[in-house]
């Protein structure tokens, strides 16, 4: 089997198309939980009956983006994280294809025989209870001291154990045909401690919880019951099974008991709630509340006291091994000071490995962050008319640009020809309301804040410019409110354009849409907390799909009960938000409305009043469900805004939608 490539993450949730493969099986198993099995490839996928029905949408060649548009649509859609764990889980496990042939193809072995769970079950509780009473009542199987003697003992024991476990793996297939699981990859495993034939258990999944726990005691039988009969009839002979015995119990990494205990306690295990792929779900906060959400309170308990069973039995032969008197060592005290020292010391240990490593990277990229944020701003105010940008930053200022970097290098040195750099110191003023529009300003290095005018005359910061952001085009966009006032906030390095070179170099070559998005929304939107996290090609595509709409005094935006077909940011001005004749809040720019209707294909549940001639950034419910299914990120964080407006989770949605009324 070839190894599996490398999944690009980003490209399978936006633009591959996949499609659910025709070589899979469903599992039989009753209940909400189940298992897919793609056949050729032998892998599994545990899902739901929610997740099913989601993986049937790919029954057809599609995108991601386009599945998450129908599924909210249709009010079937999942928890996002959810879903797009879902997606790259089935596309790693070959359920999901973009190609309908498999690389590789698994064959099951054919095997004659079938054994009913229920018999290895009875065997094995048997088999345990004589292996118990022997090892309490009769002497530990320490093998003769004379070397010829130990070393039949020794090799003795081996060999039966490897037949054991040979034996045991034998029964396992046997109980798997029987349940109407496939075996595969029958063969000898000799590179091992101790050598044995063993077959791959893995269709063991797809069978009913008996059968799997009949595989699972399968597998223990032989080897118990040959303890029992050595310890019973050649002691000296019992030490390898007793160390076989204590690995293959072991409370931890895959013992028998633990897999018949997971079976048992709390069965099938989404593939969705562990072993994360989705880049956002494996940050530590997540991970241990997805593991928290799924923990059963039976399933741990039982974990918990089979481990302190598992300690006892070790203590326990270690004991009998070296002729210690239980009771003798209880009595004393020292000994079990020194033992909770080194056991606490080692439960620290674990705990702060478990924790410490998540809360150090957490603290580093937390702290990371600050000093960079530091660094840029130290950097800021280290300029001075005495220490100007060269040309080199100049360059690096232009090219990193949103606007400027859409030109070619020849076409932004055209501009730096005829351009003059300023510094301004803080808190000075780069432009006023009543300045001529002779020139326009494109920030090199340090903050600015820009101010508008309201209807009562009233100034009100509209945005925060950064390195690469322009100010001076108002007149060129709105000639109705041309004004704007911007102000340092550290000091500022601008190169200053003449506005008709501006307007030939840039304006005509880009065009007027292209510039007023980067140049006017992008910083508006950069500023808002709906949006301060995203890419800024995120925010650029955001700002182009945006239009700029203008309401009068007391004008309904959104009325209640409404099909919504807009998302909307407030740009200026104020709107309320009213149930009835209810305040219910007041939004200032920066704010937003219109996602939860959108992402519940819903209608609205109050109404959006302008309080005074206000503007809003308009985005059709088509292009901003576009936009949202192709930025997982964007998607998760108005998963996470929506539910909190709503209270609740948003998704998942049950219900009837719009398009099927």
């Amino acid at each position: 089997m070839e190894p599996p490539q490398a999944m690009d993450e980003q490209l399978v949730l936006t633009v591959q198309p996949l499609r659910l493969s025709p070589d899979i099986q469903k599992s039989d198993t009753p209940g909400e939980v189940f298992v897919v099995k793609n056949i050729p490839e032998r892998k599994y996928l545990t899902v739901s009956v929610d997740q099913w029905n989601l993986l049937r949408n790919f029954s057809q060649p599609a995108t991601v983006p386009d599945v998450l548009r129908t599924v909210i649509l249709n009010r079937g859609c999942l928890p996002l994280r959810e879903f797009y764990e879902l997606v790259l889980k089935a596309h790693r496990q070959g359920i999901l294809q973009v190609s309908r042939h498999p690389e590789s193809k698994a064959v099951a072995r054919r095997w004659w025989f079938s054994l009913p769970p229920i018999i290895p079950i009875l065997l094995t509780a048997i088999s345990m209870i004589a292996a118990v009473y022997l090892l309490a009542t009769r002497p530990f199987p320490v093998p003769s001291w004379t070397l010829s003697h130990a070393a039949e003992g020794l090799i003795a024991g081996w060999v039966l154990l490897g037949a054991g476990l040979s034996l045991g793996q034998a029964l396992a297939a046997c109980v798997l045909k029987g349940g109407g699981g496939d075996v595969y990859e029958p063969k000898f495993r000799l590179f091992r401690p101790v050598p044995y034939f063993g077959v791959n258990l893995s269709d063991a999944c797809v069978t009913s919880r008996l059968t799997q726990a009949g595989i699972w005691c399968a597998r223990l039988f032989p080897v118990i019951a040959t303890a029992a009969a050595l310890w019973y009839l050649k002691p000296a002979w019992g030490l390898t099974h007793v160390f076989g015995l204590i690995v293959m119990l072991r409370p931890f990494a895959g013992g028998c008991i633990v897999e018949l205990i997971s079976t048992v306690c709390r069965g099938l295990i989404l593939d969705t709630q562990k072993n994360f792929l989705f880049t956002l779900n494996k940050r530590w906060r997540i991970r241990l509340q997805i593991g928290l959400s799924r923990l059963s309170f039976g399933y741990l308990a039982t974990r918990l006291a089979w481990g302190a069973i598992w300690v006892c039995l070790v203590i326990f032969i270690a004991l009998r091994a070296a002729n210690q008197n239980l009771q003798d060592l209880l009595e004393n005290k020292s000994y079990w000071k020194e033992v909770g020292e080194v056991f606490g010391i080692l439960a620290g240990a674990i705990v702060i490995a478990y924790f410490g490593v998540p809360f150090v990277r957490w603290f580093w990229i937390r702290n990371l962050t600050t000093l960079r944020k530091m660094r840029r701003n130290w950097k800021r105010w280290r300029v001075s008319a005495a220490k100007p940008p060269g040309e080199e930053q100049i360059s690096r200022a232009l090219s990193d640009s949103l606007l400027f970097r859409r030109l070619s290098v020849a076409e932004r040195g055209a501009i730096r020809e005829g351009s003059a750099i300023r510094v301004f110191k803080s808190r000075s003023m780069l432009r006023d309301f009543t300045d001529p529009v002779n020139e326009v300003g494109v920030i090199i290095s340090g903050q600015a804040d820009l101010y508008r005018q309201n209807v009562a005359g009233r100034r009100e910061r509209a945005m925060t410019l950064l390195e690469g952001d322009i100010f001076g085009v108002q007149a060129f966009f709105d000639p109705e409110r041309p004004e704007e006032r911007v102000r340092a906030r550290t000091p500022v390095v601008a190169m200053m354009i003449p506005a008709q070179k501006f307007q030939q170099l840039v304006l005509n070559v880009l065009g007027r849409q292209v510039v007023s998005d980067l140049a006017l929304k992008v910083p508006f939107l950069r500023g808002i907390s709906f949006c301060q996290n995203w890419h800024p090609q995120a925010i650029a595509r955001f700002a182009n799909l945006a239009s700029v709409v203008t309401f009068n005094e007391n004008q309904v935006i959104v009325s209640q009960q409404q099909d919504t077909q807009q998302f909307y940011v407030v740009y200026d001005g104020q709107v309320a938000v009213k149930r009835g004749n209810r305040l219910r809040a007041r939004l200032r720019p920066g704010a937003y409305f219109g996602e939860v209707s959108i992402l519940q294909n819903s209608s609205a549940m109050m109404d959006i009043v302008s309080r005074q001639p206000s503007r809003c950034l308009m985005i059709s419910k088509a292009d901003f469900l576009r936009f949202v299914t192709h930025n997982p990120f964007v998607s998760l964080q108005l998963e996470k805004i929506s539910s909190k407006r709503l209270g609740r989770p948003i998704f998942p949605l049950k219900g009837i939608s719009f398009e099927v009324r």
